[in-house]
């Protein structure tokens, strides 16, 4: 019994020498699993301690660099992938008494490489799905709001929509460079920073992305790189909706990883901002959530005919011309949305909600509740 014991003993030990850097690998993934479990562990030993100095530490190298290096590091990695591919096809084809091998060698490398990727993106900026979050930072209660609530704000949002749009004389809306976008984006971080300490942003870095055309086929405006710390904002898009989405993406950069953190966010630094054209880009962005929000705010009721009414009301109270810039965005995005941004979205949805994001893509809307219930919209 004592040799057969010490023969399974020795067995095991020599799997565990041969595959040690999968057990590692996999050991790795197991610890993180388990500290994100613990949203205090996170909030405090990860994004107050260790998060920042790797943020700060990724933006001083790409803030230096013109161009996004996270998009030419995807580039490299689809080439490598594609290459990674046809060689492995070729490789399990001709040797066929090596099929075996061959084929569990590909699929340990590929083992190895997911792994190696989830390990360095939570260490890097994945584990800030797990934080209390900026209710816990800015003591937020995050009531349950009711339609009279969501109605009230949509007044104030229509109100000062169109008064910032007075305010912007051109008949059709300035097509701003995207520099000047994140010039404005980064004075308006400052000024946000002198309120909230916590919206302090050391070396600026935002881009825009290489992949712009993409976004039709990908359904992205926007995004963040978490493995070069860059924020990339699309180009080819309408210049009132960069302002918006380049605040956004650089809220993720401060470890907001929740799609409707980093759009509060968003909406307190165009508060706290002087430029007009990030107003009211932040009106226009709020208005299409609050609208999406408010017929089922009153199906949830059961007066879904008195919604629809209260709706053109609401509309009718929009000036022609943010009723023509609206239009414009809408026409944009179904003038060059394609079919595979459904197919893209799923699979962020799913990625959302494996991330903790119960809601997928529908938590971008949750920002209303965060603005409904902020104190500072209340002062």
């Amino acid at each position: 019994m004592q040799a057969i014991f010490l023969l399974f003993m020795k067995a095991v030990f020599n799997i565990l020498i041969r595959y040690k850097k999968t057990f590692v690998l996999i050991l790795l993934v197991i610890a993180i699993s388990l500290f994100e479990t613990n949203r205090f562990w996170v909030e405090h030993y990860y994004y107050e301690l260790g998060y920042p100095a790797t943020s700060f530490l990724q933006r001083l190298i790409t803030s230096r660099i013109p161009f996004s290096i996270g998009d030419v590091l995807y580039l490299v990695l689809g080439v490598y992938f594609l290459y990674f591919f046809y060689n492995s096809i070729k490789k399990i084809i001709y040797p066929k008494k090596q099929r075996w091998h061959i084929v569990k060698q590909i699929v340990l490398k590929c083992f190895h490489f997911t792994l190696t990727i989830y390990i360095v993106f939570k260490l890097l900026w994945g584990l800030n799905y797990s934080r209390q979050g900026i209710a816990k930072q800015l003591n937020l209660q995050q009531n349950i709001y009711c339609k009279e609530e969501l109605v009230a704000l949509i007044e104030d949002l229509i109100f000062e929509a169109n008064d910032y749009r007075k305010q912007i004389t051109d008949t059709t809306l300035p097509d701003i460079k995207i520099k000047t976008v994140f010039k404005d984006v980064e004075d308006a971080y400052k000024t946000a920073a002198i309120t909230h300490l916590l919206f302090t942003v050391d070396h600026f870095a935002v881009k825009p992305s290489l992949f712009s055309p993409a976004g039709n086929y990908l359904g992205y405006t926007g995004y963040y790189n978490p493995f070069t710390g860059e924020a990339q904002v699309r180009s080819d898009i309408p210049s009132i909706l960069l302002p918006f989405i380049a605040c956004h993406e650089v809220a993720h950069q401060l470890g907001y990883a929740s799609e409707d953190e980093a759009n509060f966010v968003a909406y307190l630094v165009a508060c706290n901002a002087s430029n007009i054209y990030l107003k009211y880009a932040t009106c226009l962005e709020l208005l299409d959530y609050d609208f999406n929000d408010l017929l089922f705010k009153y199906y949830e009721d059961f007066c879904l005919k008195e919604g629809i009414k209260k709706r053109l009301q609401l509309e009718d109270c929009i000036e022609p011309q943010v009723r023509k810039d609206r239009k414009d965005i809408k026409l944009f995005f179904l003038t060059n949305k394609k079919e595979t941004s459904n197919v893209s979205n799923y699979f962020y949805d799913k990625y959302l909600k494996i991330n903790f994001q119960n809601a997928g893509m529908a938590s971008y809307n949750q920002v209303i509740g965060f603005v409904i219930n902020s104190q500072f919209r209340k002062k």
